[in-house]
């Protein structure tokens, strides 16, 4: 199974990326074809139209389709916490 198939439908994570929606952050990163810059969902920066995004579900699988990381949300940053969705997918493994 690719890891984009992991990722919600592209019309959810726009809607996340236009509302910044912080329940998105970590789950997947945004590139822009015409700045050729990826970012977090939550990035404060001006939003694209939605024909020039392409979605990914790591910062280094945005690397390797060409972008570079946001100056502004800072995407490669380590000490990021993992998004609530995978906390507490960790927390049910790890109980089961």
């Amino acid at each position: 199974m690719k890891v984009l198939e992991l990722l919600p439908p592209p019309e959810t994570m726009y809607r996340a990326l236009i509302d910044r929606d912080s329940s998105f952050e970590g789950i997947f990163f945004v590139g822009v074809r015409t700045t050729g810059i990826f970012c977090r969902p939550t990035c404060t920066a001006k939003k694209p139209a939605r024909q020039n995004v392409d979605f990914f579900a790591t910062p280094s699988e945005a690397l390797h389709g060409g972008y570079r990381p946001c100056l502004r949300c800072n995407p490669m940053a380590p000490d990021r916490r993992p998004p609530q969705l995978l906390a507490t997918l960790r927390a049910e493994g790890e109980r089961a």
